[in-house]
């Protein structure tokens, strides 16, 4: 027994020399090839994957101009996932693809800049575009009102806040893929991602005589809640008129506009109302739905 364990530890002993000599002799590794002259080289159907002598890959490509060179053939593409890693465990130069069909471009590329993650969008800056025309008497009113004012309403109730309701959409679209941003029925619009917003509405009531007061007002009021529904902004438009427009025939079309600028955080809700005070005959103003509801429009564009 003692004879045999001195001949097996003798082999080992006499082996692990050779392996040295034959690393230090054979400097190149060949998968598939028999005499490389890369460092590495690997045979494929294809063609071969080598690494050159200053560390270079190229992929069907004898002699590669960059760190990883693909250009040796018609399919030399790169394929690149996604990543939770954020921009600063990435590195900067780290490149990441984004799939996200809730946006127009379906997908884009991101790279790193070391702190942040910086998108590259093929076909532009996702747009969000809501165009929409109102040809009803709906709105709903909803504040200075007595409980049992407070609802749906056929035309504009006097000195009372109310929702325009009831749009009919022409557009909501994504960079040109439709979405669900905008609520006809409420005239309401989330922000799916935090951006600023370029809105503006118009409206215009069946022209009447304005007959009384010297205080005669309309109001065009763009109104920000949180998706908590906490309001955060109102902006509002006030157009004046005369306070005596003289007897029939003479009467004056009235109306607002309200144009604005808004930061929205993503979830945040924009929504277009009016308050009026116009001696008009009765309690109740009605819209001026003429021309295809041309006078009652709206417009939310993402900048």
């Amino acid at each position: 027994m003692t004879i045999r364990h001195y001949k097996i530890k003798s082999v080992v002993t006499a082996f692990i020399p050779l392996l040295f000599i034959v690393t230090e002799v054979n400097a190149q590794i060949g998968l598939g090839v028999q005499n490389p002259t890369n460092p590495v080289e690997i045979k494929t159907d294809a063609g071969k994957v080598i690494i050159d002598k200053t560390g270079k890959v190229g992929v069907l490509l004898a002699n590669p101009k960059v760190a990883i060179d693909l250009r040796g053939g018609s399919n030399g593409s790169v394929a690149i996932g996604n990543t939770d890693k954020t921009a600063s465990q990435a590195g900067a130069g780290a490149l990441r693809y984004v799939a996200s069909p809730a946006i127009g471009v379906k997908g884009y590329l991101e790279f790193s800049d070391g702190t942040n993650w910086v998108s590259f969008y093929p076909k532009g800056k996702p747009r969000i575009v809501v165009m929409a025309k109102k040809i009803t008497q709906d709105t709903y009113v909803f504040e200075s009102a007595t409980p049992s004012e407070i609802g749906t309403k056929s035309g504009i109730v006097q000195r009372r806040s109310s929702y325009l309701t009831n749009w009919t959409e022409v557009l909501d679209s994504d960079s040109g893929v439709p979405t669900t941003n905008f609520t006809p029925a409420t005239g309401e619009f989330i922000a799916p991602r935090d951006g600023v917003y370029f809105a503006t509405f118009t409206f215009a009531l069946q022209p009447s005589q304005v007959n009384t007061g010297g205080n005669n007002q309309t109001e065009a009021i763009w109104e920000v809640r949180s998706p908590a529904g906490i309001i955060t902004q109102r902006v509002k438009t006030n157009n004046g008129y005369a306070s005596d427009t003289g007897a029939s025939p003479n009467v004056v079309p009235v109306g607002s506009a309200c144009t604005v600028s808004v930061y929205l955080n993503k979830g945040d809700k924009l929504r277009p109302f009016t308050w009026i005070t116009v001696g008009f005959d009765g309690t109740i103003s009605q819209f001026d739905i003429s021309g295809s509801g041309g006078y009652n429009a709206l417009t939310i564009v993402e900048q």
